[in-house]
């Protein structure tokens, strides 16, 4: 086990309505605390079941987003019309149900390129508007990956100049994408994990109590930032220590 360089905050949630409200209020203090500071704020953003989750908690808790920018934390090297786009699913709920949101708020990666240029222009991006985000949002899937960082390619946790790489191979499909790399996930201000689902329950306590550094998402430690866990009752069963 290696020691944490911040606390980690562990948020449980009974309900989904009360997850929804704790995505809510960390996005509120998160910009508040982002727009003190700098005219914008900078999100990274993934996919899976936090694309309905976060699409709950802007329309329950009515933020303003003007000045609110989102990345993604990784993506998959499709079309952006395809229905594994992570762009593609934000966009599809966002500019639907939030018409505060514009698509201009979206910073995007180029899936037209070669795969190498792809993960290279969107590194490119992030430097150009980004020195650290404000907060990332990041799921976890059950064997401890988050990100498009899998415990099967453990050399993409060793890499240490790169902020955006691409991954091939990928043991869950599709098999070509891109992802933010550690040096980045790990400067930002605000890490927060949202986790949900009884059969997440054991790989949890793996990551965030014992360190298990076998599972990517243990490897996510923030130098200076904070690290939250906002989980429902299944995910958080075994985790009771820290709560």
């Amino acid at each position: 086990m290696s020691e944490r360089k911040s606390p980690l905050k562990v948020i449980p949630s009974a309900s989904e309505e009360q997850l929804v409200q704790a995505l809510g209020d960390l996005l509120q203090r998160c910009s508040q605390e982002a727009l003190a500071k700098h005219d914008k704020f900078s999100v990274g953003l993934s996919g899976g079941s936090l694309v309905q989750l976060l699409t709950k908690a802007l329309k329950s808790c009515n933020l303003k987003t003007t000045n609110w920018v989102f990345f993604f934390c990784d993506e998959r090297y499709v079309r952006l019309d395809d229905s594994d786009s992570t762009y593609g699913a934000y966009r599809a709920e966002w500019l639907t149900q939030l018409p505060c949101i514009q698509e201009s708020q979206f910073v995007r990666a180029d899936t037209s390129q070669p795969l190498d240029a792809c993960a290279a222009d969107y590194e490119a991006k992030v430097k150009s508007q980004v020195d650290r985000f404000d907060l990332l949002l990041l799921g976890m899937g059950p064997d401890g990956h988050t990100c498009s960082l899998f415990p099967e390619q453990p050399t993409t946790l060793q890499e240490t100049k790169r902020l955006v790489i691409p991954i091939r191979n990928s043991p869950k499909p599709p098999p070509e994408r891109i992802t933010f790399t550690l040096p980045l996930i790990n400067k930002a201000r605000n890490v927060a994990f949202v986790v949900t689902g009884a059969a997440k329950a054991s790989v949890v306590k793996s990551v965030f109590v014992d360190l298990d550094k076998k599972f990517p998402a243990a490897w996510v430690n923030p130098t200076k930032g904070q690290l939250t866990l906002i989980v429902d009752a299944g995910a958080g069963k075994e985790i009771e220590t820290l709560k």
